[in-house]
């Protein structure tokens, strides 16, 4: 068995569920679709030389799962969708507390001070997916269409 073919069965063993579960989550439920992200994404394990090991192996490979779904998703998935995608990816990755804020807001002076926390970790959520303020007007203009 060659070295690659090692590496790349020890790292589905241990990262491939996880792997797996979020490639479904960010092509938006298409199994085929993540199952070829994730096959993707172990083909440039085998072959990359600054993979590292444990916690850096594991930040590797998902990061290169989201590479690998960007450079799908521009032939794939309209623009519009991408957008759903990324703020749907951005809220499910926020802490549960957050996120409940967000989807149930209550009333009151805690209540408030917890939606702007949580409105604040959902802005640097979909910053870190590439969503921009313009990119949510088109959204919600799309929308109201």
């Amino acid at each position: 068995m060659a070295r690659g073919e090692k590496v790349v069965r020890a790292l589905y063993q241990q990262h491939g569920a996880a792997l797996m579960a979020y490639a479904n989550r960010l092509t938006g439920g298409r199994r085929a679709w993540a199952e070829d992200v994730v096959t993707q994404t172990l083909v440039r394990a085998a072959k990359a030389r600054d993979l590292g090991e444990g916690v850096q192996a594991r930040l590797w490979l998902f990061r290169t799962v989201q590479d690998v779904v960007g450079e799908g998703t521009d032939s794939v998935v309209p623009a519009a969708q991408r957008r759903q995608l990324a703020v749907a990816d951005a809220l499910l990755a926020l802490p549960p507390r957050h996120r409940d804020v967000l989807v149930a807001p209550k009333a009151g002076a805690t209540a408030t001070k917890d939606a702007f926390v949580a409105l604040h970790a959902f802005k640097d959520a979909l910053a870190a997916r590439g969503v921009t303020k313009s990119g949510l007007d088109d959204l919600l203009a799309e929308r109201q269409q």
